[in-house]
Order: structure tokens, then sequence, then C-alpha cells
């Protein structure tokens, strides 16, 4: 089988999405510590929740690799377990290594107190050792369901051609029925679904999509995008937070998702047109973020608690100063913890996922698999 091209732009969209991780769970403190009504709580808000199709885009990226790399391969038994093997390898088990890590760590700075070996059990079996690891649980569900999604789409043309349309259809019915019935409560795939598939469709028909868009068509998707953007942060402060009710659920989350979806697809062209204007150091830096960006999303919740330790405001003022003062030491931390743990322990993608040699230069890895 013919090597394919690395798509070297999906790059700068998982550094987007990794530095917008970090501010949601930096700024988070602002929004329950503020009043719903003061002008800063809107302000911290809009960083906050404008920000959401940071989890879809992680998603879709996922999407564009795995059916960019699995929509032509033989359909055999070795293909998909090597696939697993490689999930477990770099996901599951450096899920598992912070999950106990966290369930020890919450335990030593009072977050809970230790119940017994079930119950932590329980928490890794459900991605709550931590805020941020849900997630994780959700892509593994994902992965566990790619030979089903490539079986669909090599047997029915109609579900390749149209599979993003699937997913948005399958996701929206899927929401508005849980939140009537509540039948689901644990992390589950189908919430990502339609970025996931979108992901897919956008990797299957890549080479037909690689183009960059006409200044024309570029502004005015941009405007699109950030005009539902703010109207979704809007009806979420109305409805979520001041109890206003505008609008029907399936309405406001048929919104939500358009915006979730329309965002991966704009960052998606505008990855294309800014790796093409890019200078060679430029991309250099991105790269060395985007091989951490899944270290980023394990430790740093871990580094923003200890910041939060040390920076405590005693004024107002203070207190908007060290939000933004902690992002910064957050992102630079991190990326110092994790570059020194990979120059000293040969087996960091046991904590970290994977990662390249770091005695290598980079962009000599093949493509994501």
């Amino acid at each position: 089988m013919m090597r394919k091209e690395r798509i070297d732009s999906l790059k700068y969209m998982r550094v987007v999405a990794m530095l917008l991780v970090v501010l949601i769970h930096t700024t988070a403190e602002a929004l329950s510590y503020l009043d719903p009504t003061d002008a800063w709580y809107q302000f911290y808000l809009l960083l906050n929740r404008f920000t959401r199709f940071e989890g879809p885009v992680f998603v879709f990226l996922s999407g564009v690799v795995l059916f960019y790399n699995y929509d032509d391969r033989p359909f055999t038994l070795k293909t998909w377990l090597g696939f697993y093997r490689k999930r477990f390898m770099y996901i599951l088990f450096p899920y598992l290594v912070w999950s106990l890590f966290y369930e020890g760590f919450s335990h030593y700075m009072g977050y809970r107190t230790f119940e017994n070996i079930e119950t932590v059990a329980t928490n890794i079996f459900y991605g709550s050792s931590n805020y941020q690891l849900y997630f994780i649980l959700i892509l593994v569900q994902l992965y566990f369901l790619m030979p089903v999604f490539v079986f669909l789409i090599k047997r029915f043309w109609f579900v390749k051609k149209y599979l993003f349309l699937f997913g948005f259809a399958l996701e929206y019915f899927y929401q508005i029925l849980n939140h009537s019935y509540n039948w689901i409560t644990s992390p589950f795939f189908m919430v990502y679904l339609a970025s996931f598939l979108l992901g897919g469709w956008v990797g299957i028909y890549y080479p037909k999509l690689k183009q960059t868009l006409s200044k024309k068509n570029f502004w005015a998707m941009f405007a699109v995008t950030v005009g539902l953007g703010l109207g979704y942060t809007y009806l979420y402060h109305q409805q979520n937070v001041l109890g206003n009710i505008l609008m029907e659920y399936h309405v406001f989350k048929f919104l939500a998702i358009c915006y979730y979806l329309l965002s991966c697809y704009f960052l998606f062209k505008a990855a294309i047109w800014v790796d093409g204007i890019s200078s060679e150091w430029f991309k250099a830096v991105i790269e060395k973020l985007r091989i951490y960006s899944f270290g980023f999303y394990l430790v740093h919740p871990f580094i923003l608690a200890l910041w939060q330790i040390y920076l405590v405001p005693q004024t107002e003022m203070q207190f908007h100063l060290f939000i933004f003062v902690r992002y910064v030491l957050v992102l630079v931390s991190c990326y110092v913890f994790i570059r020194i743990i990979h120059l000293l322990f040969p087996r960091a993608w046991m904590i970290f996922g994977k990662l390249p040699d770091p005695r290598k230069p980079l962009n000599t890895e093949k493509p994501a698999t």
C-alpha cells in the first residue's frame, strides 16, 4: 500500500484545541466565584463558553486521522488487532496511569476521601478520577467502534458520501431523547458522534477538501462561525445560568451542534491556510507543542492546582491578574515538565502517549495511525 501524504496542517488545530482546554479550566474558577450578573462574569463566560468547540475539535481530528488512514486498508483481523494495540499503548495505558495519579493526588489534597478500592475502580471505569479524564473514555468508545464505521462506509456508498449528515442526525436525536428521558448519565460517545464523523468525512475526501478557501468564502465562514458562537454563548448564559428560557432545548441543541461542527471545519480550512504561509521556524514550534498535546491534556489540571496554591489573590485586581498569569505559567510549566520526562525517561509514552525519539529531528515521523 502506497504511503499517504502527511496532513501537516492538523497540528495547528491540535495546538489551538490544547490551548483552549487549558484556558477553559483556568477561567472556570472565575465563573464559580463571580456573580452571574457581573460584567466580569460575562467576560469570563465568553472565554470559557465561546471556546467550547475545543472538545469537538479533538474528536474531529481523531476522525480525520483514523478514517484517512484506515478507509482503504484491508479489513482484516490483523489490521484491527494492530489498531487496538496502538490505542491501548498510547491512549488507555497513559489514561490508567494518570487516573491512578489523580486518585492519589485528590486524596492527598483533601478534594475527596478514600473509601475503598471499588470506588477507585469505579472512578477509573467512568473517567471520574479527575474532571478532564471522562473525555478520553469517549474517545476510547469511538476507537472501539471504528471497525463498525469502516465496515459501513465500505459496504454502503451513501453512508460514505453523507457520513457527516448521519453523524449530525444521530447525535442530535440522541441528545434530544437523552435530555428528555435521561437514559445515560455516564460518558457516552454519542455526544461527540457528529464531530467524529465529520472528521471521518473530511479524512475520506481530504484530497478534494485540502484546497484553501477563497478570501471571500474564508471571511464569510469566519463571520458565520463567530456569529453562531456569540449567539450560542448568549443563549447559554440566559438559559443555563440565569434561567431565562428563550427557546426550546431542541432548537438550542441544534444551534450548538451547528456551531461546533462549523468551528471544526473552519479551523480545518484556516489551518491549511496558516500552514501554507508559515515559516519553518513557526512550523517547528507548533510541531513541538503538537507532540505534547496529549500530555498537556493529561497533566495540566495537576500543574494548575499547584499554581493555585502558590498564587492566591488578595485583591479583586489580583484575582483577575492571577487568572491570566496562571494560564501562562501552566502552559510553560506543562511543556517543561513533559519535555524533561521525555528526555530522561525512555518509556515516556507510558505517561504521555505516543512520542517521537527526542534525539531525532521532528517532522520525520509517519502520519499518525
